[in-house]
């Protein structure tokens, strides 16, 4: 009978890492803001806000251009004119360089910051499954040795889901103005995407799993991430499916948690004039440091509870032959023929 059990005790046993090796919430907070959520909650942002990307992207361009059309003439004398606006206000031109170069620096160890703590805590959740220790620095130190791989892998992807999104952005959407057969066109379209965006991220999960777990190169993960994913694409999106299950149960308990926190100083605000002011403030502010510190928990557990599950589903595939729960079910059932026989 435990032969049949696969997620039960891969689940717990993450729960029990996850609550263990504190020290990885940190490593797991970080690294929860490269954002590779999982293959679900990526596909409902797909269906429920296809051109969500792009509508930021169109803001950037526009107040850019907006910028320009408010302080310079468009015409042949436009470097004439910028030379002329820069040269009237070198403080203004040098606090914006200076403010540019800050936002630099701040985004480039934001990045490296959240690809070595990826790093991190993969490496230290596999240790720490094997009933091993590690350090936070031991972890940003693996991070470190093997960042630029990490990032290329990183940056590669959030660039296909930049086209994807644009792609099914507002040019798609106008399909339907074609009647019947862009509604139809602007369906498959939305399939195929949404197939090719989940097939895309289980890959790059696993590429990246065999890059920092098993040392292999970027290409040669690719290959091995392939047939891992081949081979396990029904266990994969089992496990996706009930990841999804619980970090939705964990995300709506806690935007109920926070709809409380922030209910409790409006009612008393309500009779504020009976309430004296301190207590108020103290009442408000409390109410805003638990919420942020729920935040953090919530976002660092999370992930530190999703990694863990797959680097165990990892490791337990990488060490024989494991069946999805549907085939297991479909194989115990006399009456049911089971369709992944291959006999």
């Amino acid at each position: 009978m435990e032969e049949n059990k696969i997620y039960r005790p891969i689940l717990k046993k993450a729960w029990d890492i996850t609550l263990k090796f504190k020290s990885l919430w940190f490593l797991g907070f970080f690294a929860a803001l490269i954002g590779s959520g999982g293959e679900f909650e990526l596909l409902s942002r797909i269906i429920l806000n296809p051109n969500s990307n792009k509508g930021l992207i169109r803001e950037v361009i526009n107040s850019f251009k907006l910028g320009i059309e408010n302080n310079l003439s468009a015409g042949e004398n436009l470097w004439s004119n910028l030379w002329t606006l820069v040269m009237s206000a070198p403080v203004n031109l040098v606090s914006a360089i200076l403010v540019l170069l800050v936002a630099i620096i701040i985004t480039v160890f934001i990045i490296w910051l959240t690809t070595v703590s990826q790093v991190g805590l993969i490496r230290n959740v596999d240790l720490a499954s094997k009933d091993k220790t590690a350090t936070i620095n031991e972890g940003i130190d693996a991070g470190v040795e093997i960042f630029w791989p990490i990032f290329a892998v990183n940056l590669i992807y959030k660039i296909i889901l930049l086209i994807i999104f644009v792609l099914l952005g507002k040019e798609i959407l106008l399909l339907i103005s074609m009647g019947n057969i862009g509604v139809i066109i602007h369906i498959i379209l939305l399939v195929l995407f949404s197939i090719a965006t989940v097939i895309i991220s289980f890959l790059i999960r696993y590429q990246i799993l065999y890059i920092i777990l098993k040392r292999e190169k970027i290409i040669p993960a690719l290959k091995s991430a392939w047939k891992l994913f081949i081979s396990n694409w029904l266990l994969s999106l089992e496990m996706a499916f009930i990841l999804f299950i619980i970090y939705m149960i964990v995300i709506y308990l806690a935007t109920f948690v926070t709809s409380v926190l922030i209910a409790v100083p409006l009612v008393f605000a309500t009779y504020s004039s009976k309430i004296p002011v301190l207590v108020l403030m103290i009442l408000v502010l409390t109410s805003v440091l638990a919420i942020i510190v729920m935040t953090l928990l919530v976002t660092a557990t999370l992930s530190v509870f999703q990694w863990s599950s797959w680097i165990l589903l990892f490791n337990k595939i990488n060490m024989g032959k494991t069946l999805s729960k549907i085939v297991k079910l479909s194989e115990q059932s006399p009456n049911i023929p089971n369709p992944f026989n291959k006999k």
